[in-house]
């Protein structure tokens, strides 16, 4: 699955988000929540040297998570990662892009990096919590045909929401298509 089944909408009105969606509408189903992960091997021992090693870990333990679930990286509707050295996630912060694309794809929901002064293991320098939503099937089906119909009827009468916009350099600042927050 490489689209999300949720909606993606980033106001025109508020900065380009970068590495995130400014807002997402949830398609309804069956709602995942995933705990705080951290760098955690499956003997319990906390692993990684660093800030980029202990994200890619912890993101890792989190895909895991939401598959034993049944869910996708593509349901994730919100994310929140903390840190205790936000000074080197934000010096690091293009190889943490790539262990995150390479783990999430290039699916950016809404997200939060938080700096904390300590979390509950000491060793570790990176929790990473998020919720998922994976749409009941008949609501797939019903949002596949409400995507065509919604094309269909842009196409011909055009779009009435000012102020959203998908993609950039569009034409129709009503246009709902997902505008690329990477």
């Amino acid at each position: 699955m490489d689209r999300t089944p949720h909606q993606i909408v980033n106001p025109l009105t508020l900065a380009d988000p970068v590495g995130f969606s400014h807002t997402l509408v949830v398609t309804p189903g069956r709602v995942v929540h995933i705990g705080g992960q951290v760098a955690r091997r499956a003997d319990g021992v906390v692993t990684g040297d660093g800030v980029v090693q202990q994200f890619d870990r912890a993101l890792g333990n989190v895909v895991e998570a939401l598959r034993v679930a049944g869910a996708d990286p593509v349901h994730v509707v919100d994310m929140r990662i903390y840190t205790t050295a936000m000074r080197s996630y934000r010096v690091s912060s293009n190889s943490i892009g790539s262990v995150y694309r390479r783990h999430m794809g290039r699916y950016y929901p809404p997200m939060t990096v938080v700096g904390v002064t300590d979390l509950m293991d000491p060793e570790a320098l990176v929790e990473i919590v998020c919720t998922a939503v994976v749409p009941d099937v008949r609501d797939t089906a019903e949002l596949d045909e409400d995507d065509e119909t919604r094309e269909m009827l842009e196409g011909i009468e055009g779009s009435s929401r000012p102020g959203v916009t998908a993609f950039p350099g569009s034409e129709d600042p009503g246009d709902l298509r997902e505008r690329s927050p990477a």
